[in-house]
């Protein structure tokens, strides 16, 4: 049985709350989650996940400007530029160089980002992590046109050497696009290794992948039903009811905005200043300011070790479910619409649900760049002593009384702290 408690904050003083990862509200409540598991035995510590990227899209670049001032909470181990076919109004054409002034602006904050973190990496040694990818694959395309032999690429060539480093923690991959340089990787070690080093090596592999954006994210699931994979979309859904449309429809919309943008993200640092402004989605009808989209994100928030969630277990965890051991889709939740008056169960809700707490965490990240430690809020969260990123978990049994006890939270500016629990 897993007892799920929502433990919020109150502050009345300051614009943001730096809390924890996701979950923050510019209107100062702050809602941090932590799950409490009824278990007879073990407990989770929580680690920094190895990841690497992979895409290039134009809303990937407001996903790196965000990943990138989460840094300090991933083991960045590849950041891949690679470039589909699938859109007319975006060329197939390499462009690591955006990826590079990005991490340039980055590196003019960094002395700033390490008073607050000592955990963020260098600007160097995230140069030394874009390697480039495959260009036009796309849903369309032959896969045989860009996977096989003779088309290894250099971050091919790169995620074989990262996935290949003993260590005992796996390799989370994020698939922001296509799959290819991915797909290449799993195709040359089917075709070069033994079935037992095959094996071993796709164990070590944790992918996410934004839905199915080029003709190879197929083969994998066919090919290799062994791997861990969760898959943002949902058979039998409408494509816009998918997980990772919830960033920028649905719920609250206002921190999607151009307005709310400028005032938060853009002009803040020179990091953020790379954040673009204008999104391709459907039309105004399903993205009202036409200036958020990052539909990528979530393969990456995902994997952020926030207290919320223990990734190897989408199924009770996270917001998606079993669909095949260990493969894992969309999961629904229930939001009430407006419009129609009724209640709708929707995969988007699993994002924009949390929608204000991201945004406004992101924010809050975003001041890091420029202020120093004492002029930003760090609070410190404690539940029954426990003052780590890992889910709490308590060894009970049944008719046993369950005490949570946070009062040893605190704020770095003294403010008081009001404390509710939800179940």
């Amino acid at each position: 049985m897993t007892l799920t408690c929502y433990l919020s904050f109150t502050k009345k003083n300051g614009k943001f709350i730096n809390f924890t990862h996701i979950l923050i509200t510019l209107a100062m409540r702050l809602f941090l989650i932590f799950f409490v598991t009824v278990i007879c035995i073990g407990t989770v510590r929580a680690q920094k996940p190895r990841l690497i990227v992979i895409g290039q899209d134009p809303d990937d670049a407001q996903s790196l400007v965000r990943l990138l001032h989460y840094a300090n909470e991933f083991d960045l181990q590849g950041i891949i530029a690679n470039a589909d076919s699938n859109y007319a109004k975006e060329a197939a054409v390499l462009r690591p160089e955006i990826i590079h002034e990005m991490i340039k602006s980055y590196a003019e904050i960094y002395d700033n980002l390490v008073l607050h973190y000592k955990a963020y990496p260098t600007g160097t040694y995230l140069h030394s992590l874009v390697k480039n990818g495959t260009f036009g694959n796309g849903v369309e395309v032959l896969m045989k046109n860009y996977i096989g032999e003779g088309k290894d690429t250099e971050a091919s060539d790169w995620i074989i050497e990262v996935v290949d480093i003993e260590d005992s923690q796996p390799v989370h991959i994020t698939v922001w696009g296509g799959a290819c340089d991915l797909v290449q990787v799993l195709w040359k070690i089917q075709s070069t290794r033994s079935e037992k080093e095959e094996e071993a090596f796709v164990k070590k592999l944790r992918m996410f992948f934004i839905d199915k954006q080029d003709s190879s994210n197929q083969w994998v699931m066919d090919t290799f039903p062994q791997l861990w994979l969760v898959l943002a979309s949902d058979a039998g859904v409408n494509k816009w009811e998918f997980s990772y449309r919830g960033m920028f429809w649905g719920g609250e919309m206002e921190t999607t905005s151009k307005a709310w943008l400028h005032e938060t993200i853009i002009g803040q640092n020179v990091l953020a200043d790379h954040y673009p402004y204008h999104a391709y989605t459907g039309g105004e009808a399903r993205n009202p300011y036409m200036a958020l989209k990052e539909g990528d994100t979530p393969a990456f928030l995902y994997f952020l070790q926030n207290g919320l969630n223990v990734s190897d277990r989408p199924e009770w965890g996270g917001r998606y479910e079993l669909k095949g051991n260990p493969f894992y889709t969309d999961a629904k939740d229930a939001y009430f619409d407006a419009q129609t008056g009724a209640i709708i169960n929707s995969p988007r809700a699993t994002a924009f649900r949390w929608r204000n707490n991201f945004q406004n965490d992101f924010a809050a990240r975003v001041q890091w760049g420029t202020k120093n430690y004492g002029d930003a809020n760090h609070p410190h969260a404690v539940i029954n002593g426990q003052a780590n990123k890992s889910p709490l978990q308590i060894k009970v049994k049944a008719g046993d009384t369950l005490s949570l006890d946070a009062s040893k939270s605190s704020d770095i500016d003294n403010d008081n702290l009001r404390f509710e629990w939800l179940l």
